[in-house]
Parts: structure tokens; sequence; C-alpha cells
């Protein structure tokens, strides 16, 4: 190429390449910008993890029109091959004029070369809802365990949630 064509063709290659960066700039930011703008699980505060666990098991219903909902999952939380998983309960129902939420988590043990598995150990988490009030009544973790542990939770209610929308599909 002559060094003339090249000064001439230029700085129209430049301009067409700021046009479709910016282009591809216009098409990618709002997606982006969302991905960006949503707050990560364990960055939330625990009550907001508790609305977003209270919102999705509320999704579920309740069975044969009772007064309450309950789930339960399995979670494997602590990556431990020999108790592969903690059983999560969760429980909303109405007091007075407003809903209690329980989550129970029972954590399982085997001892020696048995394969049944015992429960070594069971924690609460209980609070009150309102409106988009949360006020937790006990809880028997510390700060650092409970985001972590509502994260996991959060993650499997989801992910059950997913599993049964998809059998649903297939039916």
């Amino acid at each position: 190429m002559d060094r003339r064509a090249f000064i001439r063709n230029f700085p129209m290659g430049i301009m067409i390449g700021v046009a479709t960066a910016h282009a591809l700039k216009s098409i990618a930011w709002p997606s982006a910008y969302e991905t960006l703008k949503k707050e990560p699980e364990g960055k939330k505060d625990p009550n907001e993890i508790l609305k977003d666990i209270y919102k999705e098991v509320l999704e579920f219903g309740s069975k044969n029109k009772e007064g309450f909902i309950k789930k339960e999952f399995h979670v494997d939380l602590d990556s431990n091959e020999t108790n592969s998983e903690e059983h999560i309960v969760v429980l909303i129902y109405n007091v007075r004029d407003r809903e209690k939420m329980i989550v129970q988590v029972t954590y399982f043990e085997t001892r020696g070369n048995i394969t049944m598995k015992y429960a070594k150990d069971t924690k609460v988490i209980s609070c009150f809802i309102k409106g988009e009030k949360i006020e937790i009544e006990k809880c028997d973790y510390d700060k650092k365990e409970i985001k972590s542990l509502l994260t996991d939770i959060l993650k499997e209610i989801r992910y059950k949630k997913k599993l049964l929308k998809l059998i649903d599909r297939k039916k």
C-alpha cells in the first residue's frame, strides 16, 4: 500500500473503529450494568437474605390449604463427604398481624463404619416478618456464620424451584 493511500484511509479507519466500539458499547452496556448493579448474595445483609428466602419459600405455597407453609431441603453446607447433607426446614405461619418464619438446620454425623447418619446438632433462626420489615427473634449462629449459611440455603431453594419447574414442564 502506498504511503499516501494509508494516510488518506487512516482517519476513516479510526472513525469506523470508534463508531463500531460505540455501537457495541451501547448494546452491551445495559446488560453489563444490570449485572454490576445487582448485589451479590454474599454481600447482602442477613436480613435481606432472610427476606429472599421468605419470598422464595412463599412461592411454593401450602399443601392442601393448610394455614402454614413448610418446605424441607437437603444441603451440603460443610463439603464433608462423611456427613454429606444437612437437613433444612423452613416453616412460615401467621402470628397475629405478622408472619413468623423458622429456619431449622440439622447437622448429621456417621458413627463408626455404619452408613446410618445421626443428628449431631440442630440450630434455629426464627424471625417475624411484617411487610418489608424483618425482625430476628432468635439466632443460634454468629454474624460470620449466618451470611454464608443463608446464602447457601437460598441457592438450594432456588435450585429446587428450578428443578420443580422443569419437572412440571415435562408433565
